[in-house]
């Protein structure tokens, strides 16, 4: 296994047991996150979005590489995410979403380039409106991504 397979197998081991300090220690005090919901530039920034999403809003949470390509500093792989809505979400405006119970799945992927062991360029790509949909936040809903 290259380093890089090992320091997202580490990511998401991480990331899944909400270890926020582990996962924020993978990136580079000048790294930057690209996703559906902005940008955020260096690891003060990540660490609060990081923050707002790992803050127990999704219980049994899983996360699966489906697919992983690499090249020399980089790497992009395709993932699927799912878990289910059972604490608080803090929205990018700030605003609370109660718990709704609901299942969530969704597919993306991303694209990472490292330097020096760390991650410092992270741009994420999924679709947002599903999200919603499932979250009964869109009208007639959005189904889950198809696997």
């Amino acid at each position: 296994m290259s380093a890089n397979q090992e320091l997202l197998v580490h990511y998401v081991e991480r990331y899944v047991a909400g270890d926020l300090d582990a996962v924020i220690g993978l990136y580079a005090e000048d790294a930057v996150q690209a996703m559906p919901d902005g940008f955020y530039q260096g690891r003060t920034a990540i660490r609060e979005r990081l923050a707002r999403e790992l803050g127990g809003a999704f219980s049994d949470l899983t996360w699966t590489v489906d697919s992983y390509v690499e090249q020399a500093d980089a790497f992009c792989d395709e993932w699927t995410m799912a878990g289910t809505h059972t604490g608080p979400l803090e929205l990018p405006d700030g605003t609370q979403l109660p718990a709704t119970g609901r299942r969530v799945q969704i597919k993306g992927m991303e694209y990472v380039r490292m330097r020096g062991g760390k991650i410092v360029v992270d741009n994420l790509y999924y679709d947002n409106l599903a999200v919603l949909g499932q979250l009964g936040l869109v009208p007639g809903g959005v189904p889950a991504a198809a696997g």
